[in-house]
């Protein structure tokens, strides 16, 4: 895991934490946020949502946690290496989702930004494979388990 990305996260997470993990698990890497979010969610000292293919059904439930901060996490094409990790802020999201999830992401964020005044931010997982399937690929998978690691312990490190 690169040591930037990590000290980025770090230093943008502040307050109580709303994990919201997005993907189809049915194309393969496209599943990661998805897998991510029940990964974490027992046991979590942050709130952990796993709103699937569809996030914007997850929008009120998201807000009933009073994030300080809001982390999605989704298989996202930002012109990376298959697994490469990316924190994306709301200015860099496109209005358009070339994506499997319906609506646009930005619109999810400039909306959740709006109900909770949270901070909100994507990791951006660069996928190999969205075709239809159930596993994950190499490096996708990889990543899936590094971010099992260090996302626990920058997440909770903030809390008040």
């Amino acid at each position: 895991m690169d040591k930037n990305f990590e000290n980025q996260l770090a230093g943008f997470i502040d307050g109580h934490v709303c994990l919201v993990g997005i993907g189809n698990r049915y194309l393969h890497d496209d599943g990661v946020g998805s897998l991510i979010a029940e990964a974490l969610e027992p046991g979590a000292e942050f709130d952990v949502i796993d709103a699937g293919f569809m996030p914007e059904n997850c929008l009120e439930t998201v807000a009933d946690t009073h994030p300080d901060t809001i982390l999605m996490i989704d298989a996202t094409d930002f012109g990376g290496v298959p697994g490469q990790v990316s924190l994306l802020y709301p200015d860099k999201m496109a209005y358009s989702w070339e994506h499997n999830q319906a609506g646009s992401l930005r619109m999810l964020v400039e909306y959740m930004q709006a109900r909770t005044k949270a901070r909100v931010a994507l990791v951006a997982i660069q996928p190999a494979d969205l075709s239809a399937g159930e596993s994950l690929s190499p490096d996708v998978s990889d990543t899936l388990n590094e971010l099992l690691e260090t996302l626990p312990a920058i997440c909770s490190r903030h809390v008040h």
